[in-house]
Parts: structure tokens; sequence; C-alpha cells
């Protein structure tokens, strides 16, 4: 189960962020300084989260410790982008809330997990 939580982190984070910098990055000038911000943040959670994952596959010492700050900065960047972003989403008006529990429950799922493997 680690392993799979360590596999997410790898690739979902980093692959999310690409694809948003790829649609984004050719507009950002007309978005402005805080859309640049912004996704140079969401870049900084995905380095986050692809460390963190490498950390936990490897069986790093600290690993679990890198990889529960990673979910809860995975998670607060997918609340800020749900409710004050700067950026475009594909999220359907009205959706905000599931898109949120959902995340917020797996990332305790996935932190209880990390805390009860050893």
């Amino acid at each position: 189960m680690l392993r799979l939580i360590a596999a997410v982190l790898i690739f979902w984070e980093p692959l999310r962020f690409a694809a948003e910098a790829l649609a984004v990055f050719p507009t950002i000038a007309y978005r402005g300084a805080a859309a640049a911000i912004e996704l140079a943040i969401h870049g900084c959670v995905a380095a986050l989260a692809a460390a963190a994952g490498l950390a936990l596959w490897n069986g790093s010492p600290d690993g679990r410790k890198l990889a529960s700050i990673a979910l809860v900065a995975v998670s607060l960047r997918t609340l800020q982008s749900l409710y004050w972003s700067a950026l475009p989403d594909n999220t359907p008006p009205g959706d905000e809330w599931f898109a949120a529990a959902l995340t917020v429950g797996l990332a305790i799922i996935a932190g209880v997990v990390i805390r009860l493997r050893r």
C-alpha cells in the first residue's frame, strides 16, 4: 500500500502540474503576476510530492514524514485551486465541495496508512 501512495505522489501530482502548466503557460502574461506566482507554487508542490514519493518508495528514514507533509501540501493546493484560483480549471460549478471532500478524504486515508505501516 505504501508503494501505491508513493507512486501516486511520484506520478500524479507532477503530471497534473504539467497539464496545468501546458494549458496556462501560453496565456500567463495576460493572466498577471498572481497567476504566475500561483503556477510557481503549484510547481513547488509537485516537486515536493515527487521527492516525497521517491523517499517513500526507497524507504528513506524520513520518507514517511516527508510524504505526510506532501499530502497536506497537495490537499491545500487542491483546495486553493478549487476556491481561490487565478488559473482556469475544469471543475463544473457546484462540484467543488465533492472534489474538496474527495481530496481531503483520500489524504486522510493515505496519511493513516503511512502512519500505521511500519
